[in-house]
C-alpha cells in the first residue's frame, strides 16, 4: 500500500511529462515535414535537367516542339452550380444552394513531343519525352 501511496501523486506528473513529449514529437514532425518537402522538391527538378546519357546536370536543352497528335474524346465530368435564393422580408436570411450535375463535355487531348539535346558537345545526345495536355473545348473552335 506504501508502494501505491507513493505512486499516485507523481502519476499527475508524469502525465504532464507524457503529454509535453507527444507535442514536442508532432512539433518535430511538422517542423521535419516543412523543411524536408523543398528539399525534394529542389532535387526532382534537379534530376529533370540531366542528360540521360552522359548524367550531367543542367545539360538538357530544347531543340524541337511539336504536336504529334491532337483529338477530340468525350469526357463526364462533375459540375456544381450554386447560387443564392434571396427573400422578400426585411427580417428573412438569403440562402444559398448548391446543385450538383453530371455532364458530358468535349476535351481535347495533344500529345506534345519534345526533342532535347544534351549541351555538352562531347555527348551530343538526343532524346524525345512525351507530354499529354487536355482541355475543355473542340478542334473546330
Amino acid at each position: 500500500m506504501k508502494l501505491l501511496t507513493d505512486f499516485v501523486p507523481h502519476l499527475l506528473l508524469y502525465g504532464f511529462f507524457l503529454l509535453a513529449a507527444l507535442f514536442v514529437l508532432v512539433l518535430l514532425l511538422w517542423v521535419l515535414g516543412l523543411t524536408f518537402s523543398p528539399f525534394v522538391w529542389l532535387t526532382t527538378k534537379l534530376l529533370q535537367t540531366r542528360c540521360p546519357e552522359c548524367k550531367g546536370f543542367f545539360k538538357k536543352k530544347l531543340v524541337d516542339l511539336e504536336t504529334s497528335d491532337k483529338r477530340e474524346v468525350l469526357r463526364t465530368i462533375n459540375r456544381v452550380d450554386q447560387g443564392v435564393l434571396f427573400s422578400n422580408n426585411l427580417l428573412a436570411l438569403n440562402h444559398g444552394f448548391e446543385i450538383n450535375r453530371q455532364e458530358q463535355v468535349t476535351f481535347v487531348e495533344e500529345t506534345l513531343t519534345h526533342t532535347w539535346q544534351c549541351k555538352d558537345p562531347a555527348c551530343g545526345h538526343k532524346w524525345q519525352t512525351e507530354e499529354i495536355r487536355d482541355y475543355e473545348g473542340s478542334l473546330g473552335s
